[in-house]
């Protein structure tokens, strides 16, 4: 079941552009995730291990000391090392992140006790009724083009319907979505004693990934960056 977060933090990689500054920044990494508070069991990202991220990492740091020892084909084997840990990393993340979306209050604590870096997502653009895709995966937006309390549902079929909390503010989000898969989402006002407010009409979504808001659409999925780009 989705659960609802009001403040999302976002994990986010920066990793260093230089080779040298990159292998010390990975070291950094393997020492947090040692016995890690957050993650001190089961530690699983996806298919990848702690101890087969180790392997890597150490892999990378050899193919760099072997290309300043100009050994051959050491180059070729340093990019190829290099592309191992990038997807690595974009495994902890989702791991990170899920983790983050679950334990709100620590959010921040987690995202930073494996080294990476801590992002607010904010919402610039004039608001209307929509359901946008953020820069995490499988995390939607809900926003309303009204002020105050407010109620909020979703389907797949506009026939079985879902309700969520209902919030003090105009937007939500919505986490643990599957990508690819099609929601209707929609919301309106609280009642109040002296007014009764309609449901907005349905907004259609493709769950997928998302990034900064530039509005418009049928399918508003909000092209941008994912987080932690390397």
């Amino acid at each position: 079941m989705s659960t609802i977060i009001t403040k999302l933090l976002i994990a986010v990689i920066k990793m260093q552009t230089k080779i040298g500054d990159r292998v010390v920044r990975l070291q950094e990494m393997i020492s947090k995730l040692t016995n890690n508070t957050y993650f001190s069991t089961g530690w699983v990202a996806g298919t990848l291990t702690q101890a087969q991220f180790g392997l890597d990492v150490t892999a990378y740091t050899t193919a760099v000391t072997n290309v300043k020892n100009h050994v051959a084909g050491a180059v070729g084997a340093r990019n190829t090392a290099w592309t191992t840990i990038k997807a690595d990393l974009q495994l902890i993340l989702a791991m990170v992140q899920s983790k983050a979306n679950a334990n709100e209050s620590n959010a921040a604590a987690i995202i930073g006790s494996v080294g990476f870096f801590v992002r607010e997502y904010k919402n610039r653009a004039k608001q209307q009724n929509d359901a946008i895709n953020t820069e995490v995966l499988g995390t939607v937006l809900l926003t309303a083009d009204t002020a105050g309390h407010h109620e909020w549902q979703m389907s797949k079929d506009q026939i079985t319907i879902i309700t969520l909390p209902s919030t003090d503010t105009s937007k939500t989000y919505v986490t643990d979505l599957n990508q690819g898969d099609v929601w209707y989402f929609r919301n309106k006002k609280v009642n109040t004693k002296k007014s009764t407010y309609n449901w907005s009409p349905w907004v259609k979504l493709i769950v997928g990934p998302g990034g900064r808001i530039v509005g418009g659409g049928t399918l508003p999925g909000h092209a941008g960056g994912l987080p932690g780009s390397l």
